[in-house]
């Protein structure tokens, strides 16, 4: 197949080096000297104390002959990539966005394309403009979005990609965002403002005790069905992640725009809709959009 990959930063990288193996890859970067570095280079990765390289194409737009284009830009960037999608030809989108925030728009963008939306659960860094090391092995879980469907092809196709780098179709895509979506709003947010690794939520107490009051708020604010369930997998990516630093915590260190409003704010405005509090996840929102102002 021909992937396009938008995006160039941790995930886009990810997702372009594992597809490169069985597929002609294209990253589409927002900056032409990313483009040109990933060009020259390839694309770098580091996983295990080993290294790898795989060779890509780059470019800055992209064109209309993929047969499956990988999102992986961040919720608030979408404003900016949708409207360049709009007029191409039906074709297979995959969006890998953190959070729902994007939710809402993705139900009002009807440009006949045939929609998909991804939860990444790997834990990745990017080193430079073509460099990724991958912190954390997981999978991505991926399913249909409202009204679409994935054929038998590609449910098989992309079960084979590479064997570090699994997908597991999801039949309903609103419980497979919805319990990443908590694993986002429990650990993203309180290590961007303790300043501290993933394994320190659940080795400190008070930080313990404390992300387990967000996720009661996050947990009822989506009426999860099984919450002592959804609870031991926040505790388990804790401790699968203990030495990764969250996107978020890589965001306000950078002083980047974070994912707030895709996860914590795609929350309080469930919250308020249906009339209920959420303090936690307020206090959470309010400290992570100070800093975002510095």
């Amino acid at each position: 197949m021909k992937i396009g990959v938008i995006g160039g930063g941790s995930v886009g990288l990810l997702f372009a080096y594992y597809f490169s193996f069985r597929h002609e890859v294209t990253v589409i970067t927002k900056r032409r000297e990313q483009a040109e570095a990933i060009r020259q280079n390839g694309i770098r990765l580091i996983a295990d104390g080993k290294e790898g390289a795989a060779k890509t194409e780059a470019t800055v737009k992209p064109d209309a002959a993929y047969d499956l284009l990988f999102v992986a830009v961040k919720a608030h960037q979408l404003e900016s990539v949708l409207p360049q999608l709009e007029n191409a030809a039906p074709r297979n989108i995959m969006f890998l966005q953190n959070g729902m925030g994007h939710i809402p728009e993705l139900e009002k963008w009807d440009a006949g394309h045939r929609v998909f939306v991804g939860a990444v659960e790997h834990g990745a860094v990017k080193e430079n403009d073509y460099t990724v090391r991958h912190t954390g092995k997981g999978a991505v879980k991926w399913s249909a979005f409202s009204g679409n469907s994935a054929s038998e092809a590609l449910i098989k196709e992309l079960a084979s990609v590479h064997e570090a780098f699994p997908f597991m179709w999801q039949e309903d895509w609103y419980d497979m965002l919805a319990g990443k979506l908590i694993v986002n709003a429990c650990i993203n947010p309180m290590t961007a403002l303790l300043r501290v690794k993933n394994g320190k939520l659940v080795e400190e107490q008070a930080y313990f005790s404390y992300m387990k009051l967000v996720f009661e708020e996050a947990s009822r604010i989506l009426a999860v069905e099984d919450p002592e369930a959804s609870w031991e997998n926040v505790l388990s990516v804790c401790r699968n992640t203990k030495r990764n630093t969250s996107s978020m915590l890589a965001d306000v260190a950078a002083g980047r725009k974070t994912e707030a409003d895709a996860i914590m704010g795609y929350l309080l405005k469930r919250a308020k809709e249906a009339g209920e509090s959420a303090p936690h996840l307020a206090f959470l929102y309010d400290s992570i959009k100070a800093l975002e102002k510095g």
